[in-house]
């Protein structure tokens, strides 16, 4: 990779539609988040496009690439096709900005078994980012609650990862706590960014069955971690994670 590329500032956040704690819908309060981070590259998940009244049938992917001056990819996990006619599609699920170019993406819809309530479709979303002259590949997810399907969903994304074969970077919501196996079988084929930090940071404002410390950000071998750290906001029910990353020349 060319030595121009020195550093890469990476974002996962679960911003909740755009809600706060305590479901106040204040998408700008999200976005300066986002902005005062710095993040070159962000991957969001929860993210409404059209999708309810609960966001006032916002396109939030657009006022978040309009504000933030990003490049933008979305991938729908949920698909309303409503009565209102203005929309002609209403869609939920994962965005990654960025301010290098988006060459391409696409939305894998991983594979979901049916446990009732406990059932949502869940997606991987691929972006080839052009930073400097190098292509990257940035993945973002969000997945299930279900131990069974959040076993099966790791073992499929890591196998598209391992297929892209570009330096990767993997943002999300794992619903899975850093001494579960679920997030064990990732560090296995990629570095988690806060593996060298005392301790993972909880991102989960609430209690949960899976724990407060569910956000991660992941990299291939190939990146070394200059820093990391949680920002502290009242934008959503999470916390996002931010992470400096550099690309070593002699990889």
């Amino acid at each position: 990779m060319a030595e121009t590329l020195k550093t890469l500032s990476v974002m996962s956040f679960n911003i909740s539609s755009g809600l706060t704690l305590d479901e106040s819908l204040d998408l700008e309060l999200t976005a300066s988040v986002i902005e005062k981070s710095g993040a070159d590259i962000a991957g969001l998940q929860e993210v409404d496009q059209n999708f309810s009244d609960r966001t006032d049938f916002t396109d939030q992917v657009k006022w978040l690439a309009n504000r933030l001056g990003m490049h933008a990819a979305f991938g729908p996990n949920l698909i309303a096709y409503p009565s209102i006619d203005r929309f002609p599609l209403q869609a939920y699920g994962n965005a990654t900005f960025s301010r290098h170019p988006v060459k391409s993406y696409r939305n894998h819809l991983l594979e979901k078994l049916e446990l009732g309530s406990e059932s949502e479709q869940r997606g991987l979303l691929e972006a080839t980012i052009e930073v400097e002259g190098e292509s990257i590949a940035f993945f973002n997810t969000h997945l299930s609650l279900n131990r069974k399907q959040l076993k099966l969903n790791i073992e499929e994304l890591l196998g598209i990862i391992r297929q892209k074969k570009l330096p990767a970077i993997l943002t999300g919501d794992f619903n899975a706590a850093p001494d579960s196996p679920h997030i064990k079988r990732v560090e296995e084929e990629l570095n988690n960014v806060f593996e060298t930090a005392a301790e993972q940071p909880e991102t989960y404002k609430k209690e949960g069955d899976h724990g407060q410390k569910i956000d991660y950000i992941f990299c291939s071998r190939h990146w070394e971690v200059l820093s990391m750290e949680r920002i502290e906001t009242e934008a959503s029910d999470h916390w996002p994670i931010l992470a400096i990353l550099k690309f070593p020349p002699e990889a």
